[in-house]
């Protein structure tokens, strides 16, 4: 895909990961949705955005709330005409065990690492299906592949993840829309910095080795359709 002039949705694109996608794809020419809870951090990447000569529109909302899916799409082709890309990356983690996980850390985890992606990618999904083309990637974890007992609501959560990724991709295939999964291993991200995390950061990767996956994913021909990437740091150690 050539990504000069595209639309991309990037979740979660504050701080860290989202906000690396969002400035590697306005280096490429994109014009961006950015989403998060957080409107200071949305501005200042927007300012980021503005001076690599690209467009970008700020939608402060809580994706938890899955009314805010339909906003985000009129909001986009309000502003833009169409949508091209839909980046999954919005995400919470508890550092809690297993025995200790209350109900109301399961339930905002699955809101946002799971739910909130079901329904923008359904309201995505409608509206590609209609372009008859698109490419929607969602941000999983190693973590959904061996599930830690210390995390492991966050983990359920990118498993299931990885269970919606398969189900779009039967029905987007008909229609010329791509479906991947990235599963990053542990990425230099304030969000797990919080967890106090043991392993040493100096092992964990960067933000922009996730970037490259995604750019990796959306340069591929229309012939190709890679559906899962794993990320792991090369000095790999479990969360």
């Amino acid at each position: 895909m050539n990504l000069n002039g595209k639309v991309a949705i990037v979740a979660g694109a504050g701080r860290g990961i989202g906000r690396e996608i969002s400035l590697d794809l306005a280096k490429e020419g994109c014009n961006l949705a950015i989403i998060s809870r957080t409107k200071i951090q949305l501005e200042r990447v927007r300012l980021e955005i503005k001076k690599l000569n690209s467009k970008a529109i700020v939608i402060p909302c809580d994706l938890s709330d899955v009314q805010n899916a339909k906003y985000i799409v009129n909001e986009t082709l309000k502003n833009f005409g169409n949508i091209d890309i839909l980046i999954n990356n919005a995400g919470i983690l508890y550092s809690s065990n297993l025995l200790k996980t209350t109900e109301e850390q399961w339930d905002s985890t699955m809101d946002i690492n799971l739910k909130a992606f079901f329904f923008l990618c359904k309201e995505v999904l409608r509206y590609m299906i209609k372009q008859k083309g698109g490419y929607i990637i969602n941000i999983s974890s190693t973590a959904a592949l061996e599930v830690p007992a210390k995390c492991a609501v966050y983990g359920i959560s990118k498993l299931g993840v990885v269970g919606l990724s398969q189900a779009l991709w039967e029905i987007a295939k008909d229609y010329n829309i791509k479906v991947s999964t990235i599963y990053p291993g542990m990425t230099d991200t304030q969000m797990l910095r919080d967890t106090n995390s043991p392993v040493d950061p100096k092992k964990w990767m960067k933000p922009k080795d996730v970037s490259n996956c995604i750019l990796f994913l959306l340069k591929q021909s229309n012939r190709v359709i890679i559906k899962d990437i794993i990320p792991w740091a090369s000095k790999y150690d479990k969360i």
